[in-house]
């Protein structure tokens, strides 16, 4: 008898992950609730050197371990709702050395979600999936997925879970639930802060956060997950940051233990980190306009929050431009080799420059009706740009049609492929000219347009 259409079609996945008291091990359970995937898939292909021990699990019958071929789980011929077993050498990854992959700390780690999240290659839009954790006693874990109150110990997990990057904290830590305007902060402090740090820090967290609510006069999502990850002492007042977007805003800052509130208060990362999401996950190959918007907003926002002078922000985004104007590749592959050379500075302040260029394209041909932070906050209510990754045309392009103009991509592509952005001729219609290293303002064409841009708006 031919068994029903529906045990042919994979419909959910359920994880059931259990954490040992040492927080050096993790034995995962998947379930397929109809037909399982011909086979499993690493997140990163570096997570694949921490598999280990992967069989089938039920039915008892089918009990056997299953190959590993190319760093791929294979299942042949498994039965409708079977279950497999694997297990993850959270300890090794530890060793391993990758910041975002596993992070050790005191009582507690680190942990991406795709260390440890094999999933199929293919997933259908009406795939639903769950996952829990059984943990040890004294042992807490932070994710960046949403636990509905029906769900008790359990979590959804959307097409971003898979997609994107997220991490989680196991072990001990201390959690605040930090206010911004429309949502809040989950601040995850990892052990090995001071409480005066702590405090320092969720201060920090605060004002950034209220800092970069200013384009869509709330944060731009209801809540993100903040991990504060201690590091070695250092006169820095950030070492890293990283935004994911697994679920949920997930976002590490690496901070040094010995940081205290002045240095906190001229740092630019938090923003920067929570500036990415007002946009949606731009593909690599474009990261010039990820990191870009992100830098030009870092500089624009901590003004209008009173964080920055104007006239500092003017002369940061100048000197950033010029640092690659020596080089004779296009913007294009300079963001290409981002990942081989240690070039990033060139690419990220080139992308703020077209930034800074089309905002003011934007706000000259809409007599300043519309802008480039007022056309990201509109953005975020196209929930399908979210869900799925987009190249810089079709971000631009998206941009072009909330304004109803033509500015966004047609002056953005003027720039990939030929030289990089110069700011000079923007500069003197703006009124803007430096001398001896520093902004000084005069009137000009657009001075109206310069004072929009930088004007503050929050006191603090």
């Amino acid at each position: 008898m031919p068994q029903p259409e529906a045990a042919h079609t994979l419909r959910g996945l359920a994880y059931a992950v259990r954490v040992d008291e040492q927080l050096a091990r993790l034995d995962v359970q998947l379930c397929f609730d109809g037909a399982a995937p011909p086979r499993l898939v690493y997140g990163a292909r570096k997570a694949a050197a921490f598999l280990r021990e992967p069989r089938v699990a039920s039915p008892p019958s089918a009990a056997r371990a299953l190959e590993v071929r190319d760093g791929l789980i294979a299942l042949p011929q498994l039965a409708p709702d079977s279950c497999i077993e694997y297990a993850i050498d959270v300890r090794a990854a530890l060793a391993y050395d990758s910041l975002l992959l596993a992070y050790p700390g005191e009582r507690a780690v680190m942990i991406g979600a795709e260390l440890f999240l094999w999933r199929p290659p293919k997933r259908s839009a009406e795939l639903r999936s769950e996952l829990r954790f059984v943990l040890p006693e004294g042992v807490r874990v932070s994710t960046p997925w949403p636990q509905p109150p029906q769900r008790a110990g359990g979590y959804v997990l959307d097409e971003r879970a898979f997609a994107y990057t997220g991490h989680l904290v196991l072990g001990q830590f201390e959690e605040r639930a930090i206010a911004v305007p429309g949502g809040q902060l989950r601040a995850t402090f990892m052990p090995g802060f001071a409480p005066a740090v702590v405090d320092a820090l969720a201060t920090w967290l605060e004002r950034s956060g209220r800092a970069v609510a200013w384009p869509g006069a709330a944060f731009p999502v209801p809540e993100a997950q903040v991990i504060l990850a201690p590091s070695s002492p250092s006169p820095s007042a950030i070492h890293f940051g990283h935004t994911g977007r697994s679920g949920g805003a997930s976002i590490v800052l690496f901070v040094p233990t010995n940081v205290d509130a002045s240095q906190l208060r001229e740092d630019w990362i938090a923003i920067h980190e929570f500036s990415h999401l007002w946009h949606p996950f731009i593909r690599r190959e474009d990261a010039w306009l990820s990191e870009g918007l992100a830098t030009y907003l870092q500089e624009v926002l901590r003004v209008r929050a009173g964080l920055l002078p104007a006239e500092l922000a003017w002369q940061r985004l100048y000197e950033g431009a010029a640092l690659g104007r020596q080089t004779t590749r296009s913007l294009t592959e300079e963001t290409r080799r981002m990942a081989f050379e240690p070039n990033y500075r060139t690419v990220y302040w080139a992308g703020a420059a077209i930034a800074l260029l089309i905002d003011v394209e934007l706000r000259r041909q809409s007599q300043g009706r519309t802008s480039l932070p007022v056309l990201l906050a509109r953005l975020r209510a196209e929930p399908a740009l979210f869900t799925r990754g987009s190249s810089a045309r079709e971000l631009l392009r998206a941009l072009d049609e909330l304004a109803g103009l033509r500015a966004c991509e047609s002056l953005a592509l003027r720039y990939l492929e030929a030289e990089l952005p110069d700011l000079t001729a923007a500069y003197a219609q703006l009124g803007i000219t430096l001398a001896q290293g520093e902004a000084r303002f005069q009137s000009a064409p657009l001075a109206w347009v310069r004072e929009a841009i930088m004007q503050q708006a929050v006191a603090h």
